[in-house]
């Protein structure tokens, strides 16, 4: 069982998963170790466990951390290596590792229905992904009750890392008409009940649940782009929690989508009941983040403008994300993205 540090043993999901289990007749071993945005050691260090255990089943109960750490846990355990070694593109994880079931605590990454594992190279200070169809889980259990304990800041940065899904996969090159269809009703739910999740609202709470699974099903598909590739810097180099980094670039990548993609950017507006906003995608993005307090510029999150140059030159390298773009970026207006956020 895989879960972060304090929240499932605090509110006492270690010893009721622990009872379920032993009334079944499973032996559960416990790996409550997993920080926000999981390291390669960390990973390391819960494959030593399942190997002296020799564990069967995985069971993911968290955040996107704890559920990402499993996934990797479950593939270095099973095929072998390093976590390094299966890190994207040095492999693709094809074959099914051992089974893993995915309870989410909080509504944003969608982990629990996606074929992604994100991980932080401490060395390297960077985000890095391990990737492939044979690390979906096999169940997704998503029970709203445990959002009972979710903390405002944490609801509005978890939902918002939602939208960026719903967002960045229907602005894809990758996106089909199947995926919109999970990306337009994700982005719909986020916009009408994140203000009301965050105020602690149980029937907003399990609103934005399901859109956050709608929208892994979405980036499953289409995948991430210049929300996630620009933002990842912000998160290694500041601390900054994901769903607020991808929010942070989101608004002014808008821009760039709805040149690139018109027709799309009218329905994606049509189908949340913003047509004919003034400002277009971007403004009505802006207007969500002041509603549920998430930060609005570099300069409040702590970033100097002598940083600057630095984390521009290290976003620009999350090409895996980048190059889904409806359009190629170029530096310049990479500049101009994080200049008008400063």
């Amino acid at each position: 069982v895989v879960s972060g540090r304090t929240f499932a043993r605090k509110y006492g999901y270690l010893d009721r998963i622990e009872s379920i289990l032993r009334s079944s007749g499973v032996s559960p071993v416990f790996f409550p170790e997993v920080e926000p945005n999981p390291s390669f050691e960390t990973i390391e260090k819960g494959v030593s466990v399942a190997r002296r255990e020799k564990v069967d089943l995985f069971i993911a109960f968290g955040g996107g951390s704890a559920m990402d750490a499993a996934k990797a846990i479950d593939v270095v355990y099973t095929f072998g290596g390093t976590v390094r070694d299966w890190v994207y593109p040095n492999k693709i994880v094809k074959e099914k590792p051992h089974p893993i079931i995915a309870l989410p605590t909080t509504h944003g990454t969608g982990s629990e229905v996606t074929k992604y594992s994100v991980l932080t190279d401490t060395k390297e200070h960077k985000k890095v992904v391990v990737v492939g169809e044979g690390i979906l889980p096999d169940v997704a259990i998503l029970d709203p009750a445990v959002l009972r304990h979710l903390p405002k800041i944490q609801a509005a940065a978890t939902g918002l890392d939602a939208l960026s899904h719903a967002i960045e996969s229907y602005f894809s090159k990758k996106s089909t008409p199947l995926s919109d269809l999970f990306a337009l009703e994700s982005t719909r739910l986020v916009f009408k009940y994140l203000p009301c999740s965050v105020e602690g609202d149980m029937e907003c709470r399990e609103k934005v649940f399901y859109a956050s699974m709608l929208a892994g099903y979405a980036i499953n598909v289409a995948g991430t782009n210049v929300g996630h590739g620009l933002g990842y810097e912000l998160t290694v180099r500041k601390g900054l929690p994901h769903g607020f980094a991808n929010l942070m670039i989101l608004p002014e990548a808008c821009r760039y989508y709805e040149k690139a993609m018109p027709e799309k950017a009218a329905r994606l507006l049509e189908y949340i009941g913003l047509e004919g906003i003034p400002g277009g995608l971007k403004e009505a993005i802006v207007l969500l983040k002041r509603k549920v307090g998430a930060p609005m510029s570099l300069r409040e999150i702590g970033v100097s403008r002598s940083e600057l140059e630095e984390i521009i030159r290290r976003a620009v390298t999350y090409e895996r994300n980048l190059a889904n773009a409806p359009v190629k970026l170029t530096l310049e207006e990479v500049k101009e993205i994080f200049e008008q956020i400063f």
